[in-house]
């Protein structure tokens, strides 16, 4: 080989010229990852969600209508501090429940078994309730206070902590645990569940206070304004909870090998076989 001639191949780096193709690769390679979640988590999204509602609406609409007038009710007695602090633990272990018991039906949906009763999902739900009222008030009080010094931090928080009921539902998993299961599986999807999970949880928070405070002056009457409140919380609680469950059981599949202690997503423990297999 003649001084100074190019190595076979023809490509020449320095130390520093490699590391930048490194960096280079590097970034594509996150990106191509990047890409790919987005498209396990966005694609077909709402048809499927709009299918589990379809085929479940009067195992998930009565509930969270309850609780949607429960809102309105809070409203009401908001001059009583005590009554309004009640009231509130109450919607808030309510609100929670509902997200458990979304994830149940889920299950029930997939198994494809005898369709179940909504108390017989209610009480294999409230057993999951403290964890789910420790971590969501993580959830929703850290990134409330974010927001309250920058937008960005708070969105941000809301984002990576949004799965962490599913990770307590189906992998049995302790408050603190199942935000940190949350930020893994959002890891490397970040924009994907911006879009689906946290915009959904956005626009429920906002109708359910939207209805809560002007229902009631709108209409001119209480039983009104309570059907207003519960008919505009089924309609949004139960696509948004379907969502969290939906995006959780796509990111499980990808990340999982093998299926969690507990999980009730069949989808997560193995890839699905051809019947010729």
């Amino acid at each position: 080989m003649r001084r100074g001639a190019p190595p076979q191949g023809g490509v020449t780096a320095s130390g520093g010229g490699a590391r930048t193709i490194d960096r280079a690769d590097a970034g594509r390679d996150s990106r191509t990852v990047a890409a790919r979640a987005s498209q396990r988590v966005l694609h077909g999204l709402v048809g499927e969600v709009w299918g589990l509602l379809r085929r479940n609406w009067w195992l998930a609409l009565p509930p969270a209508a309850l609780l949607g007038a429960g809102a309105d009710v809070l409203v009401l007695v908001r001059e009583e501090l005590g009554a309004e602090i009640a009231v509130g633990l109450i919607l808030a272990l309510g609100f929670e429940l509902y997200v458990g018991y979304a994830e149940l039906i889920v299950h029930a949906d997939r198994s494809g078994g005898p369709r179940p009763r909504t108390l017989a999902l209610m009480r294999r739900a409230l057993p999951l309730a403290p964890a789910l009222l420790v971590a969501s008030v993580i959830a929703v009080s850290v990134p409330i206070a974010a927001t309250g010094l920058l937008v960005i931090p708070g969105l941000w928080l809301m984002t990576i902590w949004s799965l962490f009921a599913p990770a307590i539902v189906h992998e049995h998993v302790g408050a603190m645990a199942s935000l940190r299961r949350s930020a893994a599986l959002v890891r490397g999807a970040f924009w994907a569940v911006a879009l689906s999970v946290t915009a959904s949880v956005l626009v429920e928070h906002a109708a359910i206070h939207a209805t809560a405070h002007e229902a009631e002056p709108a209409s001119g009457s209480l039983v009104a304004a309570l059907i207003v409140a519960a008919a505009i919380t089924a309609a949004v609680s139960a696509p948004a909870a379907f969502t969290i469950s939906v995006v959780y059981e796509r990111l499980n599949t990808g990340v999982q090998t093998r299926p969690a202690v507990g999980s009730v997503h069949p989808r997560s423990a193995e890839p699905v076989r051809s019947r010729s297999a």
